[in-house]
């Protein structure tokens, strides 16, 4: 401060931002070069070591996020194309499944149906040979009766009346028969 009193007590004018001072300017600029060379020996070579290591981390990363980016779109690719065919092999096995159920059903149908007309067919030659054995009865039976009441005629002269009872008697009695 008594430098500016002194300049401005002698009548020389106020010094302003602009005035040069070439003394100062000059140890400015030995002190710049001074410190960007301790800088460029000491601390510029491990900057631009970590600058070129993080380059080369960021470059390495990079290609592996480009790799699994290019992996991950190959895997998917893998299992559309996988599900895809699981979605085909699932259709044709409910195809195949509807078929063989279809096929079951027809043989379980058809087997069913050549039951029911064996049992038809055992059930005709049963009703015929009951209806046979039931005619044989009758015809017996009928002979029977007819014998039976020719020699009651024949052992007796018959009047209407014995005639009457007597027809009431056979037909009382084949009807008991039956």
């Amino acid at each position: 401060m008594n430098w500016l009193l002194l300049a401005t007590e002698a009548g020389e004018k106020e010094p302003s931002f602009t005035d040069l001072n070439f003394v100062t300017a000059a140890w400015v600029w030995v002190a710049f070069i001074v410190t960007f060379l301790i800088l460029r020996k000491v601390a510029w070579p491990g900057l631009a070591n970590k600058l070129e290591e993080r380059e080369i981390r960021i470059a390495e990363g990079l290609r592996k996020a480009e790799e699994a980016e290019a992996r991950a779109r190959e895997l998917a690719e893998k299992q559309e194309q996988l599900l895809g065919e699981a979605r085909l092999e699932g259709q044709k096995l409910i195809a195949d499944a509807r078929q063989a159920a279809e096929n079951v059903k027809n043989d379980l149908m058809r087997a069913a149906q050549e039951e029911i007309g064996a049992e038809r067919e055992r059930a005709k030659k049963e009703i015929g040979l009951e209806r046979a054995k039931a005619i044989d009865e009758l015809k017996q039976v009928t002979i029977e009766l007819t014998l039976e009441a020719s020699a009651r005629l024949l052992q007796r002269e018959l009047r209407d009346e014995d005639h009457r009872r007597m027809a009431r008697e056979i037909v009382e009695e084949v009807a008991t028969r039956l």
